[in-house]
């Protein structure tokens, strides 16, 4: 799902839940048990708890793309044949409403995640969208699309326990002590089946949620889409491309090298988003090559970074530029020093060697100061 089609979706999630007929749920402990299953008509809700449920669902389809939103692929042949699609397909096409269905997806997801004995809540809601009344304005889809996107989000959520705490009691005019019992928290993990693709459902599309880049919950993506390999979290792609570039270059990985490749990534990127903001700017391993060549690094330090990188990667011959380069930051650290600096001014700190000693130069500028003392470098 593109930018603009998840932003559709949220936008279905008002805070009244009108587009939604019942929230579905299943409470699980911390030893992997049910507590309870529920089934609450919106309708029965109070407005405070319609908002609530409203803004847990949204957050399914929040965070940014290639890092927390994941479009999954389901291979064609399990579409086709396989006992967890039709899972899937028959929660879709029952808008939740079979009981045995939602039963068999809570322990599905009850026997390969795990919160790290952390009690959870899973949540269910389905909704139908009319897309020819998507946006008349918009002449993307209005005109061609005549049917309705069925679909159901899930969201998995921690349940945490509060704290006691002080609390002002009017009627006493005092403050008293209370505790607040056990609080849903937002969800680390969630989906939406199926996709919604240039104005249609794509069944063989998952719309995946994580709240962390670093642990995506791989085991429940292969249990519950029969994806073998689940793409790896945004964290790892970053370290596993950092550790590759240095292991395969070794001495050639200078300072200068890698300052340089993460300014060509940070200017791909940027012009690929001017092009189309809303997609995903990848960049391609042999690009990387090519750049590499053109710093001066060896022919054979090259073929040893992309023989590595394809290993590594699983064979891809493209990388998620949004999970390679440091767009807020660029830091040098050595054991006794961190410098952190713009991306744009990365390009001005330098090495040189002095009396045998190598050292990491940093332009001072006009202002210096240390621990807060403005001080003359002059």
């Amino acid at each position: 799902m593109r930018a603009e089609e998840i932003r559709r979706i949220r936008k279905r999630i008002e805070p009244t839940l009108n587009n939604f007929r019942s929230i579905y749920g299943c409470y699980v402990n911390a030893a992997g048990e049910i507590v309870t299953t529920m089934e609450i008509p919106v309708l029965d809700m109070k407005s405070e708890e319609r908002e609530m449920y409203a803004a847990v669902l949204k957050k399914v389809l929040s965070g940014k793309a290639g890092r927390n939103q994941i479009t999954l692929e389901i291979p064609s042949d399990k579409v086709e044949n396989s006992d967890e699609h039709r899972l899937l397909m028959a929660l879709k096409s029952s808008q939740l409403r079979d009981e045995n269905m939602r039963e068999l997806l809570y322990q599905r997801i009850m026997a390969s995640i795990d919160m790290d004995g952390d009690s959870y809540v899973i949540i269910l809601a389905a909704d139908t969208y009319d897309l020819r009344s998507r946006d008349v304005k918009n002449e993307e889809w209005s005109e061609e699309s005549n049917d309705q996107f069925e679909y159901f989000i899930c969201a998995i959520c921690p349940v945490k326990t509060s704290k006691a705490a002080l609390q002002y009691l009017p009627g006493q005019q005092e403050f008293r002590g209370i505790s607040t019992g056990t609080l849903l928290a937002p969800p680390v993990i969630g989906f939406v089946f199926p996709a919604l693709d240039e104005g249609s459902a794509d069944i063989y599309q998952v719309q995946y949620y994580t709240k962390s880049t670093a642990v995506n919950h791989g085991e429940l993506i292969t249990s519950l889409f029969t994806i073998d390999k689940p793409p790896m979290p945004a964290d790892v792609q970053k370290e596993t491309f950092n550790a590759t570039l240095s292991e395969t270059l070794g001495k050639e990985c200078s300072l200068d090298v890698v300052t340089s490749l993460q300014g060509k990534l940070s200017a791909r990127a940027e012009e690929l988003r001017e092009e189309d903001p809303s997609g995903i700017a990848e960049v391609y391993i042999g690009d990387i090559e090519a750049f590499l060549s053109d710093k001066g690094v060896s022919d054979e330090k090259i073929r040893k970074f992309g023989e590595s990188a394809e290993q590594r990667f699983d064979g891809a011959t493209s990388l998620d530029l949004g999970n390679l380069i440091q767009k807020r930051s660029f830091e040098v650290r050595t054991p006794e020093t961190k410098i952190t600096t713009d991306p744009e001014t990365a390009m001005r700190i330098k090495t040189k060697t002095i009396d045998g000693v190598t050292y990491i130069l940093v332009p001072a500028g006009e202002s210096v100061s240390v621990n807060g003392v403005e001080i003359s470098t002059r």
